[in-house]
């Protein structure tokens, strides 16, 4: 049965960050208004400016088992970090294979770690959250490789990190939601695996980035800009071409979607640049028949979830996925 379901939630601010929202994104404008933009730095040193931890959500003494696992899959070796409840309900759990945001260029298990966490734990659910490769040391499509054979491997393994196979989704914020939806497109096509559930949290659904309402609006002052996005893009994709935009290993709204795909849910944020983009992609997959949920969120900005720790919408929009994973893999999306 097709079904479409949008929630919205928060307090309506006319399109303006909420004032727990706005007083951190204040806290990441620049003091000094000669300092160096962070598209201007080096890499490294850039990679060392994220300051979200201060924000993200505390888990006192959550009950898993966390290891991490180098795993060779397409002859290579891959990172990854496992989150098993100890409580089991089942004695083979579901599976959420997740790729942290950051652009393609930023982040790691590290700095989603009380994400994965989170979910592991409110869905009852192993989490494989995979390191995979960065540009601009290495472009596209290494990463996007990486988290494919990952989940592939979660298939082949499953068992071996007692997780039931026929019971895996896959999931990740911006970049990585981005990655998810076009490891979701290839694995319909390209294999027999059924995914149950898709986790989008403000995906980037096409690069580069098309004109939109929200991307002109929240282009600057709303922690995620433009300018980072096109700079970010720009590593990701260093032979970048307006072919990119209809490049559905690139740009999953460019992508032919099949019956087979799996269902979708959706974290959107309302004061995003990306916003436009993944309410354009719901509507894509709903349009093709694809079970949808869209959880929209008033005041929020980019990487909220991130920020789950102060911010009262993020963590109950982490709830919100754990909420809709346990459902899926129950049978009930």
């Amino acid at each position: 049965m097709i079904s479409t379901t949008n929630h919205t939630h928060g307090i309506d601010y006319s399109g303006e960050l909420s004032p727990e929202a706005k007083k951190i994104v204040q806290s990441f404008e620049p003091k000094d208004p000669e300092s160096v933009k962070i598209e201007e730095m080096d890499i490294a040193l850039a990679r060392s400016e994220n300051g979200l931890a201060d924000h993200d959500i505390k888990l006192p003494n959550p009950a898993l088992h966390v290891i991490d696992k180098s795993i060779t899959q397409g002859g290579r070796d891959i990172q990854i970090r496992i989150y098993t409840p100890k409580e089991r309900t089942e004695a083979l759990l579901p599976i959420l294979v997740f790729a942290h945001g950051g652009c393609w260029t930023f982040c790691s298990l590290d700095s989603h770690d009380s994400i994965c966490r989170y979910i592991s734990v409110h869905a009852n659910c192993i989490v494989v959250s995979v390191d995979y490769a960065l540009a601009p040391e290495k472009p596209f499509p290494h990463g996007l490789n990486d988290f494919c054979d990952a989940i592939l491997w979660c298939s082949e393994n499953a068992k071996f990190i007692g997780a039931d196979r026929t019971k895996i989704a896959v999931g990740g914020d911006s970049a990585g939601g981005n990655l998810a939806a076009v490891a979701a497109q290839k694995i319909a096509a390209e294999t027999s695996l059924s995914l149950c559930l898709q986790v989008l949290i403000y995906p980037i659904c096409q690069v580069p980035a098309p004109p939109s309402s929200s991307l002109k609006r929240y282009a600057k002052g709303y922690f995620f800009t433009a300018e980072t996005l096109a700079w970010t893009s720009s590593l990701y994709l260093p032979h970048q071409d307006e072919s990119s935009i209809t490049n559905p290993l690139i740009s999953p709204i460019a992508g032919k979607i099949t019956k087979s795909l799996a269902p979708a849910f959706f974290i959107i944020a309302e004061c995003d640049i990306l916003r436009d983009q993944a309410l354009a992609y719901a509507d894509k997959l709903t349009a093709a028949g694809i079970s949808t949920q869209s959880h929209y969120y008033l005041g929020m900005p980019h990487a909220f979830l991130a920020m789950a720790g102060t911010i009262k919408l993020g963590k109950y929009a982490l709830t919100d996925c754990a909420q809709s994973l346990s459902h899926a893999f129950r049978g009930n999306m």
